[in-house]
């Protein structure tokens, strides 16, 4: 009825998600599916439908997550925090291509917080630099070129 894109979480469920929204399609005007981690045929099903696919650290656990990532067109890619969860641990096959650490920014345990500091485990904002090394060196891209696309992205939907 409004029109609005959707902003749809999945994870663990796009098989669900994606017969919902075949179910549904005359009635949506698109939209992200974000915290993406399905497979190659989730993914291809989500991108027939006209969606961009959003990746975050919860996205890119094991090597099999990192090659669905890699075919998204990066026409069709977005990224994100996912603040406060799904940060990148280093137990993730992407936390490897990481490049940016974030030393300035000291993890304390919640009830420690003070400020300049970051809650341990909790996913921050400033974060979504490393999910962005993550899916360039992963695409064998540019940092710069795709950071561009990927705000482009955003403003079309």
């Amino acid at each position: 009825e409004t029109g609005l894109p959707l902003f749809l979480h999945c994870r663990a469920a796009a098989p669900d998600l994606v017969n919902i929204l075949q179910n549904n399609r005359s009635r949506l005007a698109g939209g992200v599916v974000h915290s993406f981690d399905g497979s190659a045929e989730d993914r291809d099903s989500i991108l027939a439908l006209g969606f961009h696919i959003g990746i975050n650290g919860c996205s890119l656990k094991t090597e099999e997550n990192l090659a669905v990532m890699k075919d998204i067109p990066n026409n069709k890619l977005m990224i994100e925090t996912d603040c406060p969860w799904c940060e990148i641990r280093p137990s993730h096959a992407g936390h490897k291509l990481i490049k940016t650490k974030f030393e300035n920014y000291p993890a304390v345990d919640k009830k420690k917080w003070k400020e300049g500091a970051t809650v341990k485990s909790r996913n921050e904002p400033h974060n979504i630099r490393q999910v962005l090394e993550i899916v360039a060196a992963v695409k064998e891209e540019g940092i710069e070129e795709l950071s561009e696309q990927i705000y482009q992205n955003t403003q079309t939907v």
